[in-house]
């Protein structure tokens, strides 16, 4: 039997160098930016635009979830190239821990 790995339940919120759940303030990461103790760490710009990435991933995998699982309910003559679905399965299948 396989079982199917979870993460926290969104909608997650950015709080500085925190990503939390946004219902609970429960913190799931942290992202830093460089400072005199982490000696390789990114700049502030790309350590925000990380942290905002990572604080979207919830809905981000839902979305893509929810896509995949329309166009896979199209007749096959409405269904786009089956090679089109391998990225965005393979994408579902890391952030699931399915590989």
């Amino acid at each position: 039997m396989t079982t199917l790995n979870t993460h926290t339940p969104g909608p997650w919120q950015v709080g500085g160098e925190l990503i939390s759940q946004k219902s609970s303030n429960l913190e799931i990461a942290s992202v830093w930016s460089k400072s005199a103790k982490r000696k390789f760490s990114p700049r502030q710009m790309e350590a925000d635009a990380n942290a905002q990435l990572m604080a979207a991933a919830p809905e981000l995998l839902a979305c893509l979830e929810g896509c995949i699982g329309y166009l896979m309910s199209l007749p096959n003559v409405q269904r786009p190239d089956p090679d089109w679905f391998k990225p965005a399965s393979a994408a579902i299948a890391k952030a699931r821990r399915l590989t």
